[in-house]
Order: structure tokens, then sequence, then C-alpha cells
């Protein structure tokens, strides 16, 4: 009876003690993409390379107002690229912290992101005129976003650092913002957006990454010339003809912070979607983007010789084995500024694994 009594009163106890919250779901996700490319420099000599591209990405969804992410990717600290070229001698490849965020959601249609995050602004067409695709911003971010009937309104604030001086020097930062529209039509979506991105303590300095100004006019000690207060608009109509997936999409960049060569924009096209097993897409853009148009640093690293000072056209081509497996081609035909128009082609055949 003792035994049975002290049994009974354990039962008791645990049933009176709250339950154990369940552990936050843990999502995890990743992709391999293995690359043959091309380059053709001006004089017609062609270099080929093989290179790689690993992403490895958790997600905790805390709770329902907050969640962290990370991400570790092949690298060496280029902000706008994660490739590893496969040489010299089989070497090791290293690994970098690509992204370390948390997202915290106060309010329906309210996030604030802090730590190194995904780039929050919208790229009409994925355009890499001002920001690279692979750039992962460090600093915080406010996003907002609410729909109502057939619009949706979105609008993103963000002070970024970008050089964290020492001796007396001031630090560097990006403050700005963008907002936009998403509009239906019947089966048509129009997006629209306009932003503002204000570089600071630039003029007179060095750049922020290897030293290289990626295009942008610096001085005969190579310090910077120009500020870069950027105007950037979007268009993009989205829709749907004979039951094939379309997207047309115009992006415009101007620089209130230098005199000339200030300004960049690029048209586009994509017709397909890969969603679904034996998809395809098709996409061809031209662009031109003035020395000082944008931060080249930031800017698209694989046209022309990277950043500004280009101009020509991008030509893609993906197919959708299934969900996992993908491959995609992409023919760069540039044109750089360089008072011979120097040609800059470069051919690049992808193989894109998920998982």
């Amino acid at each position: 009876m003792k035994t049975h009594m002290i049994l009974l009163f354990a039962v008791m106890v645990s049933a009176s003690l709250p339950a154990r919250a369940a552990d936050p779901p843990l999502k995890f996700n990743g992709d391999l993409r293995l690359r043959q490319e091309t380059l053709e420099a001006g004089d017609g000599e062609l270099d080929h390379r093989q290179r790689l591209r690993l992403r490895l990405g958790a997600l905790s969804e805390i709770n329902e107002q907050l969640e962290l992410g990370i991400q570790i990717a092949t690298g060496n600290g280029d902000p706008v690229s994660l490739n590893q070229t496969l040489s010299p001698a089989f070497e090791k490849k290293p690994m970098v912290f690509d992204l370390a965020y948390f997202r915290y959601k106060p309010l329906d249609g309210l996030s604030v992101l802090g730590g190194k995050i995904k780039n929050p602004f919208y790229r009409p067409g994925d355009s890499q005129l001002v920001w690279d695709s692979d750039l992962t911003p460090e600093g915080l971010s406010v996003l907002f976003a609410r729909q109502w009937s057939r619009v949706k309104v979105f609008a993103t604030g963000v002070a970024f650092w970008t050089a964290d001086r020492r001796d007396g020097e001031p630090d560097a930062h990006l403050l700005g913002g963008q907002a936009g529209a998403g509009m239906k039509f019947g089966d048509f979506l129009l997006v629209v957006s306009g932003g503002l991105y204000n570089y600071t303590k630039l003029v007179g300095r060095a750049p922020l990454y290897d030293d290289d100004a990626c295009g942008n006019t610096v001085d005969a000690t190579n310090l910077y010339v120009n500020d870069y207060n950027l105007v950037d608009a979007g268009l993009e109509l989205r829709g749907e003809v004979a039951g094939l997936p379309f997207s047309v999409f115009g992006n415009f960049a101007y620089n209130l912070g230098a005199d000339e060569e200030n300004t960049a924009f690029m048209a586009g096209v994509t017709v397909g979607e890969l969603k679904k097993p034996k998809s395809w897409r098709a996409g061809y853009n031209y662009r031109v983007v003035k020395r000082d148009a944008v931060y080249g640093t930031f800017s698209d690293s694989d046209f022309g010789d990277g950043g500004t000072g280009t101009s020509g056209h991008m030509i893609t081509a993906d197919f959708a084995v299934n969900a996992n497996l993908q491959f995609g081609l992409t023919v760069f035909l540039a044109e750089l500024d360089d008072g011979e128009g120097t040609a800059r082609r470069r051919l690049q055949l992808d193989m894109i694994l998920k998982f």
C-alpha cells in the first residue's frame, strides 16, 4: 500500500507540473552549384575554369514572433561572390558565415532583421544593377508589408555598417530605404518600387574591400572622388500569355553624389518558370552602367570585369530536371567603358543540386 501511495503521489505531482514546451522546429536547406566558366578578354584569349559554390543553412522558428537563421558557404570573404575555383593542387576550400541573423515580428506585417542578413530590397526581375545576388548586408533592417484586396504595399528601411575604422577615422554606413506596391489586374501583377541609398564617409578614402573600386572613379592615390547617394527605381510586369509565364522589367539608378557618369539602367524579359519537373525558363536583359552610377563593390560581379563602367547583354536559359536538380546556361556579352570599347565575354554552364 505504501508503494502504491508513493506512485500515486508521483503521478499527481507530475500531472500538476506545466507541460514542457516543444523544442523549436529546425529547418535545414542548402545547394551545391558546379560551374564551368569560360572568359574571353579583348585580345581573344580564353580562360577556362571550374568553380563550385556550396551553401548550408538552418532556420529555427523559436516562436511565432522570433526566428534565428544561419548559413555557411564556400568563400574567402568577398562580399559578392561565394565561388571557389577548383585549383591548385586539390587545395582545401574555406567556408564562411554568409548569414547569421534574427527576425522579430512584433506586429502583423512588420519585421525587424538584424545581423548578417539577406538583402531586404526588392530587385525587379532579380536585377543585379545595384545589388549583386550574393550580397548579404550587415546591420539592421525594418520591413513592412500590407495587403489590401488586389494591392500590396511594402516599405524597407536599413542602417548597415560598411566600415569599422580605427585611429579616430569615422565609421562608414549605408543608410536608406525603399517603398513600392504590387497591383493585380486580372491575371497580371504590376510592381513598382523606388529607393534612396546614402553611403557615408567615402569621399577621400580608400575602397571598402580589397583596395578595389570596381569601376568607380578614384584619384591617383586610389581614394574615392565622389559620394554615392543613389536613387533607384524599378518596374516589373508579371503574368501569363497562352499559359506561358513571363516577366518584363526595368531598373534605373541615378547617383546624386556625382556630376557625371552617374546613370545606369537595365531592361529585360524572362519567359517560363522553374516550378515543376521538366520546366524551363529563358531570359534576356540589356544594361548600361556608367562609372559612378552605382556603388561598384556591391554591384554585379560577373558582368564585364565586375562593378561599373560596362554595357551590353545577358542571356540565360535554365531547365529543371526535378525539384532538386537544375541546369543553367548564362552568356554575358559586355563592353568596357575604357575608351577602347574592350569586349568581355563570359560563358557559364551550371549544375545545381538543391536539398
